[in-house]
């Protein structure tokens, strides 16, 4: 639980707690500290809910509680126009936007994985062989910021604290802690190979000792000794399809993806690593939350100190089950009634007047395209090994040899070296390229890199693919597809990464610290955030930012 070294606590494993058990209190409170910094609150919680579309607020409003997510929404200041204003919508390029307050043209977080043209290969996000694992003899902790090319707030929190400010990332993806936290702070992830926390040389040589005896505790263990049913009785999921349907993938060794999930059997296959796959990786996240807190001892002195977590089980679970299914409903359901009761224990603690809270997400989630066709929705599915085929064909027929480099979603990596060497101008080959992407069914749109370097487009959805492309490390063509179609042949769940609504809006609530309660529909973007912050904490804005803040609507 959240306190100092006076305050013991009473816990019951998240399990318990969600089975109807009183909540965890706070068995003894101490009067915390005068602010040194009255304007300026003596923490910030920034919560990031992977793959939370903006709908599950209002899709599973009546069975939410009314302590959490609906606390947020009734107290605080909800912008329910806010989007992300850049293509590709994945988990990288998200959290690196709201903690950088700009887009992947100037923060560099071009996706998830991307082809390092110099390398000729596919580099990971946060991947860097410099560093070791702390915490484990696995290689899952070789991770850093290294690519971020601009700060974060949280940098800058830092930095203009003289380092007196502290920060931690929390997520079960180490790019969901490593990226918000930027270069200055701590962070933490899931190691899936021993089900325990840990960290890179990057930030420390050594785990801190709550850390350690956080790990002690072995909480996956706890979680998946039991099975996964649902929360409340099924017939009360009105708001999912049917729990036994065809769009939804299995865990190892089951033959129907169906409740209850028998946790313990699954985890005799898969070990506690499914525990990411399971709305009790949310619960892990919590307990790791308020270990932190008490073990740094954040909110405890004159300067204020900030945990950024990002909750990565609802995409798991989104990209296996799908945005319709119970299984998404269920852990929703949970995940608030875990945000109750953390909320009160912040607000026991410190008092909500000095707690800023802002709760968003890092992209949305498309529908399955087998449901949609099955409703007679549009849709489709898009091969991209198909596709690549027929570029590669169509242009070494053009030119007598094969250009491409490299073929992902959303881009073309073209050898630009074999080009200028017989001599052809790079320009027309990017533009040949487009033009033949566009030939292809479920080709919406593609631009080649001349055109993203040197126009500045004003259209919605031209400007976000530019917003999304990085001179130096993006291909010569981006493309995209047409809404509603997959670029994998998918036979379950979901997936993400598009420009579309469906991806690109996401929930953004603020509240605490004087925080008045209300909202609007003015269209804000998710690069907003974080000069938003800057301007609540009294700190300059990050290196790349290109946000505007949001303070006119949520300071009184």
């Amino acid at each position: 639980m959240i306190s100092g070294s006076t305050l013991r606590v009473v816990l019951c494993s998240s399990a318990l707690l969600l089975s109807g058990a009183t909540a965890p209190l706070l068995a003894q409170q101490t009067a915390a500290p005068e602010r040194f910094h009255a304007d300026s609150p003596r923490l910030v919680i920034g919560i990031m809910v992977d793959q939370m579309r903006y709908d599950y607020i209002y899709r599973y409003w009546d069975d939410y509680g009314e302590g959490g997510i609906r606390r947020l929404v009734n107290e605080g200041f909800s912008f329910d126009n806010a989007r992300f204003d850049y293509m590709p919508t994945f988990t990288g390029p998200g959290h690196a936007s709201v903690y950088t307050g700009t887009t992947p043209a100037v923060h560099g977080i071009i996706g998830n994985n991307w082809y390092v043209r110099e390398e000729d290969r596919s580099t990971y996000v946060t991947e860097d062989p410099s560093v070791q694992t702390v915490g484990s003899t696995s290689d899952e902790g070789e991770m850093s910021p290294r690519w971020l090319l601009s700060s974060t707030i949280t940098d800058e929190l830092i930095l203009h604290s003289n380092q007196r400010s502290r920060v931690v990332g929390v997520s079960i993806k180490d790019r969901g802690a490593i990226l918000p936290a930027g270069h200055l702070g701590d962070a933490y992830w899931f190691d899936s190979s021993n089900a325990a926390m840990v960290s890179s040389t990057f930030y420390m040589e050594e785990l801190p000792e709550w850390v350690a005896r956080f790990n002690a505790r072995d909480l996956p263990s706890e979680y998946l000794a039991q099975p996964w049913e649902t929360l409340l009785p099924m017939e009360a999921y009105t708001a999912s399809i049917e729990d036994d349907n065809p769009y939804e993938g299995l865990f190892p060794g089951q033959e129907r993806p169906v409740f209850p999930h028998d946790l313990p059997s699954y985890a005799e296959e898969g070990g506690n690593a499914i525990l990411p796959y399971t709305p009790f990786g949310d619960s892990y996240l919590f307990e790791f939350v308020r270990a932190a807190i008490e073990g740094e001892e954040l909110g405890r002195d004159e300067f204020t100190d900030l945990v950024a977590v990002s909750f990565s089980a609802p995409d798991e679970i989104g990209h296996r089950y799908g945005p319709p299914s119970v299984e998404i409903q269920d852990t929703y359901l949970r995940f608030d009634r875990e945000l109750e009761v953390f909320l009160n224990e912040l607000d026991d603690e410190f008092g909500m007047e000095n707690v800023l809270v802002f709760l968003t997400s890092d992209h949305g989630g498309a529908h399955n395209p087998h449901y949609l066709e099955d409703l007679n929705l549009p849709t489709g599915q898009f091969s991209q090994e198909a596709a690549a085929a027929a570029l590669r064909e169509r242009l070494e027929e053009i030119y007598g040899y094969d250009p491409v480099l490299h073929f992902s979603a959303p881009e073309v990596y073209l050898d630009r070296e074999r080009i200028r060497s017989q001599g052809d101008r790079l320009s027309e080959v990017q533009q040949d390229a487009a033009d033949l992407l566009l030939e292809l069914e479920g080709v919406a749109g593609a631009l080649p890199g001349q055109a993203l370097q040197n126009t500045d487009f004003t259209e919605a959805l031209r400007r976000n693919v530019q917003r999304g492309f990085s001179v130096q490390r993006s291909g010569d063509v981006a493309w995209w597809l047409h809404p509603q179609w997959f670029p994998t042949e998918r036979t379950f769940g979901t997936t993400h990464g598009s420009p579309y609504s469906y991806d690109t809006r996401a929930p953004l609530i603020w509240y605490g610290f004087g925080v008045p309660a209300g909202r609007t529909t003015e269209a804000v973007y998710i690069s907003d955030i974080a000069s938003t912050l800057a301007n609540f904490l009294n700190i300059p804005y990050t290196s790349g930012n290109t946000g505007n803040p949001m303070n006119h609507h949520i300071t009184r």
